[in-house]
């Protein structure tokens, strides 16, 4: 009964979470943003931004797998972690999961040259820092102890290849 109700909860979660941050709320801002003006379109861009969307959407799904496949706990923010995950893209940057939002924004930014959706990337970009800064990591140094701290030294927060903070 336990793992029904960890998908149910996993369901709830990806209707909540991923769906609304990465559909329901950049299509209202693209319904809005059409009562003001419409930018063209570019075959280009389309084509950069479906690029971009994709390597998200891959992106997510390996974190989402390493997670599952290694026991680690889940990609789901309410189930604690069993083991700190410090291989494939989390040896790169602490928060490769908010990447993956990252690029998928980016890109339905790109593929309906959409201004409003720029502007949810922003918000969306603002509200993750301050998630990870105030909750997230201070949980994972509880959570982890040592092992997190040491982890913080070696990989940087956000950027890849620089020096972590």
């Amino acid at each position: 009964m336990n793992f029904l109700k960890k998908q149910f909860d996993a369901l709830i979660y990806l209707f909540i979470g991923p769906f609304t941050i990465l559909y329901i709320t950049p299509l209202f801002f693209r319904k809005l943003e059409s009562n003001f003006f419409i930018l063209p379109k570019y075959d280009l861009l389309v084509i950069i931004g479906v690029i971009f969307m994709n390597f998200g959407a891959v992106l997510a799904i390996i974190c989402s797998l390493m997670m599952f496949i290694n026991k680690y706990g889940s990609a789901i923010p309410f189930v604690k972690p069993t083991k700190l995950v410090n291989m494939g893209p989390y040896k790169l940057v602490r928060h490769p999961m908010m990447w993956a939002l990252f690029f998928v924004l980016i890109g339905e930014s790109l593929a309906y040259s959409s201004l409003f959706t720029v502007g949810w990337l922003v918000i969306w970009a603002r509200f993750s820092s301050i998630y990870i800064n105030n909750y997230e990591e201070p949980f994972l140094i509880r959570h982890f102890g040592q092992e997190y701290i040491d982890y913080t030294k070696k990989v940087p927060r956000w950027i890849p290849f620089t020096k972590p903070n």
